[in-house]
């Protein structure tokens, strides 16, 4: 008898410690916010998959090593066969995923908010970048990205610490300037560099990530970076209108799915411009030629309508003859051929 409570004490404690130990990413694995969906094997397919599967966070911040201010960074983010393959409002294409400054900073800390827009009220903010810095002596700073919990969950941050390390996008980041970057483009209204593009299979996409992205500059960690004293200037802002899984939908985003079972029907694009495949270096696809700087490099002002007429050169001079270039932005921002 003793032996058998002895035993029983024993199995009971166990039972405990083992539910203790299992982590907030375990529990929430095992939570479905889509009860009603067939199938795990759904989310290998970018149709109706899982969001967070089709945008590797790791990835997106090694494009900063390579960018030259926040405009370099949104091309970066947004190239052919590169690290995006979101396609949150159904329609078979890749979401443009534009960049935008905090306007909110503090001495040592700076932002960039990443988001997909599809209407002047219709944001879905997708991550976040915080670099922060101990003093103005750093040569560098240490970077924090972490994912939208609508879109990956709690608590999914990456980090890297280059603090010691002077970076061009780090040194454009910390100057002081009197406007901060704020993308004009969105959804149907793109530059001129780039180049609509359908989604991909999942898999086919990690393979991508893998064959691309092998050795990752972020690490996912518990951030070092734990007092962050500014905030994005789209926080909270989120679509209903979405197809995809999310891992911590909204209860509007749950109804719109349980609402609209069937995607859109995929409307192939009608390309009003040449095709820019050409203008990439072969190889990786993460290290394509950046475009050329406008004219004019402070940052772009948001715009929801479509501008209505390209700048127009002014008159000749009366002295020399010469047409004077006005200093309008380049690639101004027209359509790329979607069909909504």
């Amino acid at each position: 008898m003793k032996f058998f409570k002895l035993s029983l004490i024993t199995f009971t404690v166990s039972l405990f410690f083992t539910a203790c130990n299992l982590s907030p990413s375990d529990k929430t694995a095992d939570t479905n916010p889509y009860p009603n969906d067939a199938a795990e094997t759904d989310g290998i397919s970018a149709e109706g998959g899982w969001a967070k599967e089709n945008l590797d966070l790791q990835a997106i911040g090694g494009l900063l090593e390579k960018a030259d201010d926040a405009e370099d960074f949104e091309y970066l983010l947004n190239s052919t066969d590169g690290v995006n393959n979101l396609d949150l409002n159904g329609d078979g294409y890749t979401d443009y995923i534009s960049v935008r400054e905090f306007d909110d900073r503090d001495d040592n800390q700076r932002g960039f908010s990443l988001f997909s827009m599809f209407g002047p009220n219709e944001i879905q903010e997708i991550a976040n970048l915080i670099f922060n810095r101990q003093s103005r002596d750093d040569r560098g700073s240490r970077v924090l990205l972490y994912g939208n919990d609508q879109i990956y969950g709690d608590d999914n941050y990456y980090e890297t610490n280059w603090v010691d390390r002077s970076l061009p996008i780090v040194n454009w980041v910390f100057n002081d300037r009197d406007s901060y970057y704020r993308s004009p483009y969105y959804y149907n209204n793109y530059p001129d560099s780039y180049e609509v593009y359908r989604v991909v299979e999942t898999p086919v996409y990690r393979s991508r990530i893998e064959q691309y992205y092998a050795a990752p500059v972020f690490i996912k960690t518990n951030p070092a970076m734990t007092q962050i004293k500014i905030k994005s200037p789209y926080n909270g802002k989120s679509l209903d209108k979405i197809y995809a899984k999310l891992a911590k939908p909204t209860k509007e985003q749950i109804e719109f799915r349980r609402n609209n079972p069937n995607r859109p029907a995929f409307v192939p694009v009608e390309k009003g411009k040449p095709n820019r495949s050409e203008d990439r270096s072969k190889g990786n696809p993460n290290k394509w030629d950046k475009p050329n700087k406008r004219e004019d490099d402070s940052p772009k002002s948001m715009k929801i309508e479509k501008p209505n007429a390209k700048p127009q050169k002014s008159e000749k001079d009366s002295g020399g003859g010469k047409q004077n270039k006005s200093d309008g932005n380049k690639g101004g921002g027209k359509g790329g051929g979607k069909k909504g």
